[in-house]
């Protein structure tokens, strides 16, 4: 059961089938192999972390979040893709300088004359929701949202080593209608995000693996883990697939490290990737997919902290 709930459950997209922490963990130590190294660290496979409680607790509502109504998925799925097929999706590359982000730092940890410090992510996937969205020119009542990937290595209680090697990904949700997302300064964005990733804590994480091993859950034939969307956009919504932690750059074969290490095409509009740059500076690239007639505005918005809703 613990195997069926890590392949299935704990996945941040279906066509990212294994999580980039162990796969830059694998490649690293591929490149140890080659050049005669022991391989450091070993891989961590114990899945006792999937092993529901006793008595089970489930304290969060998981439909809706990790798992959704196979009816409602398909209707998505198939309005999004009919109203988008003549499109084209065009995937911009955004470079942040480190000036910019300690910039967007400052102006989004500050509000109503009292500062609160959030982190260089959230404040630069606030920035790029709010930019995104102002591009897309929708509705200033609609309802808009981010993905989060979140990994519990460093949530779940006891801590999961890194050397973990599996996935353990859940979803922070963080959601906002349009006219206030662009209408309210950049801290309100970041504060939702803030609020949104917190949520999805230890509680949350153990939760969800009692939820998803009830049997009566994992028999329901009218639900489908939401990650296993099939659209060719994200329409309202984004998600972000932050790689800025990951050690890609230690990767060496024998011939040093790699120049330049970025995703590969993806072009699901509104799926961005955050990759740090091959300066070496602490600076940051965005791969962002667009519809073609959207990456003018985004290009003219891009680096604008002043944004208003219709």
């Amino acid at each position: 059961m613990a195997k069926s709930l890590e392949q299935q459950r704990f996945i941040p997209s279906e066509k990212q089938l294994f999580c980039r922490v162990g796969a830059s963990n694998f490649f690293v130590a591929w490149g140890q192999a080659c050049r005669g190294m022991e391989i450091t660290p070993l891989p961590m496979n114990d899945r006792a972390i999937f092993r529901p409680r006793n008595p089970p607790l489930v304290e969060y509502n998981h439909v809706g979040a990790e798992f959704v109504s196979k009816l409602v998925n398909k209707e998505l799925v198939k309005v999004n893709n009919d109203q988008n097929k003549e499109k084209n999706i065009i995937v911009h590359k955004v470079h942040f300088t480190l000036e910019f982000l300690r910039k967007l730092k400052a102006h989004a940890s500050f509000m109503n004359g009292k500062a609160k410090t959030y982190s260089t992510f959230e404040c630069l996937i606030a920035h790029l929701w709010r930019v995104i969205t102002k591009s897309r020119d929708l509705n200033a009542l609609q309802n808009t949202q981010i993905r989060i990937s979140i990994d519990g290595r460093r949530i779940i209680t006891p801590r999961v080593p890194d050397e973990f090697f599996g996935n353990i990904v859940l979803w922070a949700f963080p959601t906002s209608k349009v006219k206030d997302l662009l209408d309210e300064p950049l801290h309100y964005a970041t504060k939702i995000i803030h609020e949104a990733i917190t949520k999805v804590d230890d509680k949350y994480f153990k939760s969800f693996v009692d939820f998803a091993n009830d049997e009566k859950v994992m028999t329901r034939q009218d639900l489908i883990p939401s990650a296993n969307m099939k659209n060719d956009s994200l329409s309202l919504n984004l998600e972000v697939d932050s790689w800025l932690r990951f050690p890609f750059y230690d990767l060496d074969f024998g011939t040093g490290c790699p120049f330049v290490f970025m995703p590969s095409y993806y072009p699901i509009e509104g799926m961005m990737f955050l990759v740090p740059s091959f300066i070496g500076d602490g600076s940051i690239d965005a791969f962002i997919p667009l519809y073609e007639h959207n990456l003018t505005n985004f290009k003219k918005i891009c680096y604008s902290l002043d944004l208003k809703a219709k």
